[in-house]
Order: structure tokens, then sequence, then C-alpha cells
């Protein structure tokens, strides 16, 4: 009797200890005190543009003929399909496609046989503006912008020049590059120079003449500075003088100061096809700074504190004494 005894109260201490309460805190090994409050706020996660989609395309696409604009999920390309093909020279780059991320057509347009069959349309070497949400295509005379948002695409636009110019064979005014900048398009044409296009109405597309203009060679090479507005919401704006290395290939926009200034964009006219353009920076009510481009190498000019303070013909008889 007494090992059944024994063996009852075994029995009974296991349970207790194997069957106990469920414990009042979920802190695991350090629970927190009562009163706590252990939520947490994780901070929200950078959004990420996702990865290109491998849609399956009809036809053949050419090097850095599609694009992919992952925050608005647009992807954008140009190819060559059956239906675009010319029997005697092949393929025909000119077909405009635009799908999402999930491989859907949003947008097809069949291009004009751009100068030949076998010349190419290509997209442009920086592709997109963030800003007016606009993409272009440059053509062998001509180019077009297509707005992403609105999925339109503008009319054929042909740059336009301060000055007239001459084409001496075929390759005259081929586009051989095109960069979207802030508000703008600017690009560069064989035998005839920069041009630019201010793109912030989408709808209207307008070129935007040089304030000056130095033909390096007449007829062949012009040095052409343009003086556009800044997006920084004040009355400001930038010098560029862009430029084409045909050896290299390499094209430059040319910005010519660190920041934007309030410059004047009025330049006299007798003035404006010299090798040496003053650039007056309006002042709060006390005259300005003067600023001094070399167009004939497309830079700033840094003039000495004495100088800048002269009249625009005493600064540029300084600036031809330097020579």
């Amino acid at each position: 009797m007494k090992f059944l005894s024994k063996l009852f109260f075994l029995l009974l201490v296991t349970l207790h200890f194997s069957c106990g309460s469920e414990p009042t805190t979920s802190g695991g090994e350090n629970p927190q005190p009562e009163g706590t409050d252990t939520t947490t706020t994780a901070e929200a996660p950078t959004p990420i543009a996702p990865s290109r989609p491998t849609c399956k395309l009809v036809g053949s696409t050419l090097e850095g003929n599609m694009f992919w604009a992952g925050s608005d999920d647009r992807f954008v390309v140009i190819s060559a399909e059956e239906e675009t093909k010319d029997k005697d020279l092949g393929e025909s780059h000119r077909i405009l496609s635009v799908y999402d991320g999930q491989c859907k057509q949003l947008f097809r347009e069949v291009l004009p046989v751009n100068f030949s069959p076998d010349y190419p349309y290509y997209l442009t070497d920086i592709t997109y503006n963030k800003v007016s949400k606009q993409v272009g295509i440059r053509g062998w005379y001509n180019f077009y912008l297509l707005d992403l948002a609105t999925l339109k695409l503008s009319a054929p636009l042909t740059p336009k020049y301060l000055n007239e110019r001459y084409a001496e064979d075929a390759q005259s005014g081929s586009i051989k590059r095109l960069e979207l900048w802030e508000n703008y398009i600017v690009g560069y044409a064989a035998s005839k120079g920069p041009f630019v296009f201010d793109i912030s109405n989408s709808a209207k597309p307008a070129a935007v003449l040089p304030a000056a203009e130095f033909p390096i060679v007449q007829g062949e090479n012009y040095s052409s500075m343009f003086l556009l507005k800044s997006t920084n919401g004040e009355d400001t704006y930038q010098a560029l003088a862009p430029d084409y290395d045909y050896e290299k290939e390499e094209f430059s926009l040319n910005v010519l100061f660190d920041n934007p200034k309030r410059f004047s964009t009025v330049i006299n006219k007798s003035f404006r096809n010299n090798r040496f353009i003053i650039l007056m920076e309006k002042g709060d009510g006390e005259k300005g700074t003067n600023y001094a481009v070399d167009m004939k190498n497309r830079k700033s000019v840094d003039l000495p504190p004495d100088v800048a303070a002269k009249k625009d013909t005493e600064i540029i008889g300084w600036l031809k004494g330097r020579q």
C-alpha cells in the first residue's frame, strides 16, 4: 500500500508541471514589463522600379532600340518586321511600339521610310526625360517625340538654325546625335551644327534658335551658343555650346557655367556672329557682372574683375589682344 501511495503522489506532481497554465507574457526569455508598448513602426521601403519585362517580341531589334521606363511602366521598342521588309534592301527598322510591364501592347506606329528603307530609326542616346516623360526617336533628317504619359507621337520635327545652311551631299543635315536635357532636346546635324527644341509643352515642341553663332569653317562647321532657361523656378539661364567630334563620334553638350545665371538674353545682332560674345548677368538694381564666351573654342573665359567691369567693346578688345 505504501508503494501505491508513493506512486500515486509522483503521478500528481508530474501532471501539475506538465499541464501548467499558459504564461501571461509573450516576451519569451525577456518578457516586457506590464504596460510597455512593443509595437514597432517599420520604415516604408524605397520604391524600386521592376526590372525590364522579357516580352516575346516580333521581328528584330537593334542594340540600343529597347528602353524600359520602369517608374512609368512603359517598355519602348523600335523593331523591323516582315511588314516593313524591303525586297531589295532587307530589314527596315521603323516600327515603334510601347508595352507595359506585363507585355501588353499599348501603342504601335509604323514610321515612314527614313531616307532609305535600310536606314534605321534610333532611340535617343540619352533616352528619357523624367520631367516631361518623353522619348526621342532619331531619324536621318528629322526626329520625333513620344509622350509616354499620353502615348502621343509628335509630327516629324526638322532642325532649325539661326542662319542659312547649305547641303553639300546626302550626309549634310543627317542627325548624328540627339539627347534629352531638362526640358530640351539637343541634337547635332552633319555639316549644319547643333540645334535645340523646347519640349516643355509636349503638344507643341518649339525650336530654340541660338543666341549667338560663329562659323568656324564656313559651310562646314558652326559654333552655336544657346541660352536655355533652367528648371529651378527662377529667371535664370544656362549657356550651352554643343559640339560633335567626328573622329571619336562623341557628342558634348558643353555646359559653359557651373550654375545658371540671370543672363540678359538680348544680344546685339552686330555682335552675335563674333568669335567673342559678352553675356551680362542682370543685377538687383545695380550693374550686373559681365561674362565672356570664346565661340571658336566653345568655352567660357575668366575675366579679371577690372576687365569684367568694362564696356562690351573694351572687353572684346582685351580678349582679342590675348590671342
